[in-house]
């Protein structure tokens, strides 16, 4: 079992948008002194534009950042938000957002070599054009896996169809 550090990481490394108190907690390493001054100043650079965020309703009229952080509809990017954290913090805050964050791309990087050449070889393509592929598209592989797994966080036709395209480009730049 994962004990709570791990299980959040992973949530972390999986997600381009996380809900606004999780992006707290994991900045803050649950010390709750700094809870209140963090979420004030990235409540401003989400209303400044230095932080990405979307609703999580998907509604597309603009209530402001503080209302939708007060009615729990705030998600932001996680990318955007480690660049900007980097740049606002300490010293030490640095070297402990850039500690997740070096573990993290490392991780995220060999998951997608993963996914990438797992692909390759249930859709047949080698070098030398002879393997034998399981599908014959890769969308005859989503449809497969979403009617076996359809559902499950993560597995939607959208978010594979990205995975897939994220783990093709990462594997030929490997």
């Amino acid at each position: 079992m994962l004990t709570t550090a791990e299980n959040c990481q992973s949530t972390w490394e999986l997600s381009d948008y996380l809900l606004f108190m999780d992006v707290i907690r994991y900045w803050c390493d649950d010390c709750h002194g700094c809870i209140e001054a963090k979420k004030n100043a990235l409540l401003t650079a989400l209303e400044r534009g230095s932080v990405k965020y979307k609703r999580r309703d998907s509604k597309t009229f603009k209530d402001s950042v503080y209302e939708l952080e007060a009615k729990n509809l705030l998600l932001v990017e996680r990318e955007s938000f480690r660049e900007w954290a980097l740049s606002v913090s300490n010293e030490e805050q640095s070297q402990s957002l850039q500690e997740k964050m070096s573990i993290g791309c490392r991780s995220e990087a060999a998951y997608s070599n993963v996914v990438g050449v797992l692909l390759d070889v249930i859709l047949g393509t080698s070098p030398d054009g002879t393997a034998d592929p399981i599908f014959k598209t890769q969308a005859k592989l989503i449809d497969q896996i979403l009617e076996h797994h359809g559902g499950k966080p993560g597995i939607s036709q959208r978010n594979l169809d990205g995975k897939f395209a994220d783990a093709k480009r990462n594997l030929k730049g490997s």
